[in-house]
């Protein structure tokens, strides 16, 4: 755990040498379900699919995996839609500032790839407060709901990011 605050937090595109450290992270997720094979298999799959179209990213401090963040086309791609993943910071290194700055990264990602649009599925807003709350304040909105998506009462949550001032 910092004992002073972290300045030297360095951003960098996620590489195979990262995976132990990634999925570390994943498994810190407080879920029902191991959720470190299936983030494996997908990780795994971007880093072999040399036409992958997202990024996925990386904070660290002094070396150390302290966060990621990634985005894809999605299951429906389009030419304007970007959906951020696995936004996932260190318990340790929680109210630094990371899961902002991995934000930012995608954000400028996905602008210097044309896109409009930064959507993605937070989940169940009752269990998931403080994310829904984060996003909420930078700048994302809920545009939908599939209910029972994940299980009774697990509601698929769409939340959308315009990119792009409508002024």
């Amino acid at each position: 755990m910092p004992n002073e605050p972290v300045t030297k937090i360095r951003l960098r595109r996620f590489a195979k040498a990262d995976m132990e450290a990634v999925l570390g992270l994943v498994a810190q997720i407080a879920s029902g379900e191991d959720l470190t094979e299936s983030a494996g298999q997908q990780f795994a799959n971007e880093l072999a699919n040399p036409q992958f179209e997202g990024g996925r990213f990386v904070a660290t401090v002094d070396g150390r995996v302290i966060g990621t963040m990634g985005c894809a086309a999605g299951p429906i791609p389009s030419k304007y839609v970007l959906w951020a993943d696995w936004l996932i910071v260190d318990s340790q290194y929680r109210r630094y500032g990371v899961a902002s700055l991995l934000y930012d990264e995608i954000e400028k990602y996905a602008l210097a790839n044309e896109k409009t649009w930064l959507c993605l599925d937070i989940g169940n807003i009752d269990k998931e407060r403080a994310a829904y709350r984060f996003h909420l304040r930078n700048g994302f909105q809920i545009v939908g709901q599939l209910p029972d998506y994940w299980g009774e009462l697990e509601h698929l949550n769409i939340m959308a990011k315009s990119l792009i001032s409508k002024e």
